[in-house]
C-alpha cells in the first residue's frame, strides 16, 4: 500500500498544478492533431499512388518489355508506399535521425526475419536480367506448369491450362529447374505408335508420312523422322518426329493421333492392347486299387 502512495501523490500534484496539467492536455491535443494529419496525408498519398500506378500500367511498352514493365511496376508501388509511410511518421513527430537509427538497428533483425523475402526479391531481378521467361511463355517450375501471367517483385504468377492461378516465389524459381516450352520458336512433336507384328510396318510408315506431309502446320523444311524404333514384347513401335511452331504443338499432337487411328483402321492396321492368354490343361488322375 505504501508503494502506491507516491504514485497517487504525483497524480494529485499533476491535477492540482494547473500549468502542468494544461501543458499535458496541450501536448495530447497536438499529438492527436499530428496523428490525424499524418493519417490524412497517408491516405492522400495512397490515392495519388493508385492514380500514378494506373497511368504507369497504361504505358505502351511493347510485347518484348512486358515482363520488365510488370516487375518495375511492383518495385515502384513498393517504393512509393514506403515513402508515404515515412512522411506520415515524420509528420507525427518521429525525428528523422531517430527514424534512421531505428531502421539501422532493426536492419539486421529484419534481414534475418525476411531472408526468404529478400531471396525472392533477388530472384526476381535475376529472372528479369537473364530473361529465363517472359509474360505469355508456357513454363514449368518444380512440377507446376502454366502460362506466365505476371512477374512481380517477389513472385511469378502462372495461369494453368484449366484456368487455375499459381503463385511461385521467385526464389524458388531461380533455385529449381525451369522448363520453357515457348521460348524457342520451333518445337518437335514426338509420338510413338505401336502396331501388331502381323501388320506391314512399311505400310504404316507410309501412312504416317502422308499424314505428316499433308498437315498444313507441320514444317516441311525440317527433316521428319518416321522410322521403326523398337520391337517390343507385344508390338512393333514406330517413332514419329516432326517440327512445328511452338504455338501449334498441341493442335498437331491431337490431329496426328486422330488421323493415325482413322487411317490405321481404314487400312486394317491394328494397334495391340495388353491381353493375357490363359491355357487350361486337363490331367487324368490315376486310381489304384
Amino acid at each position: 500500500m505504501t508503494g502506491k502512495i507516491p504514485f497517487l501523490n504525483k497524480i494529485y500534484n499533476l491535477l492540482t498544478n494547473t500549468d502542468r496539467f494544461a501543458g499535458l492536455i496541450e501536448q495530447i491535443i497536438l499529438f492527436s492533431i499530428r496523428v490525424i494529419i499524418a493519417i490524412l496525408v497517408f491516405l492522400i498519398f495512397r490515392k495519388i499512388i493508385d492514380i500514378l500506378m494506373r497511368k504507369y500500367e497504361q504505358l505502351d511498352t511493347g510485347e518484348s518489355n512486358k515482363s520488365l514493365h510488370t516487375f518495375s511496376r511492383s518495385i515502384l508501388r513498393l517504393s512509393l508506399n514506403f515513402i508515404a509511410i515515412m512522411i506520415a511518421l515524420l509528420i507525427m513527430g518521429v525525428k528523422q535521425t531517430a527514424f534512421i537509427g531505428l531502421l539501422g538497428g532493426a536492419g539486421l533483425g529484419i534481414g534475418l526475419a525476411l531472408k526468404d523475402t529478400l531471396a525472392n526479391f533477388a530472384g526476381g531481378i535475376i529472372l528479369i536480367v537473364f530473361k529465363a521467361y517472359e509474360i505469355g511463355d508456357y513454363i514449368e517450375i518444380d512440377g507446376q506448369g502454366g502460362s506466365v501471367h505476371e512477374i512481380n517483385v517477389f513472385a511469378t504468377t502462372l495461369n494453368t491450362i484449366d484456368n487455375k492461378r499459381i503463385l511461385v516465389p521467385n526464389g524458388l524459381a531461380t533455385s529449381r529447374q525451369i522448363i520453357n516450352y515457348t521460348k524457342n520458336k520451333m518445337r518437335r512433336v514426338d509420338l510413338l505408335f505401336g502396331i501388331s507384328y502381323n501388320d506391314d510396318f512399311k505400310k504404316a510408315i507410309k501412312i504416317l508420312t502422308e499424314i505428316a506431309e499433308s498437315h498444313p502446320k507441320i514444317s516441311q523444311r525440317v527433316d521428319k523422322t518416321i522410322r521403326l524404333r523398337e520391337l517390343n514384347d507385344s508390338s512393333v513401335n514406330l517413332t514419329f518426329r516432326v517440327w512445328c511452331k511452338a504455338e501449334d504443338y498441341w493442335e498437331i499432337y491431337y490431329d496426328v493421333m486422330e488421323s493415325a487411328k482413322i487411317k490405321f483402321d481404314e487400312n486394317g492396321i491394328t494397334i495391340p492392347f495388353p491381353q493375357m492368354d490363359v491355357h487350361m490343361h486337363k490331367t487324368e488322375k490315376e486310381v489304384t486299387i
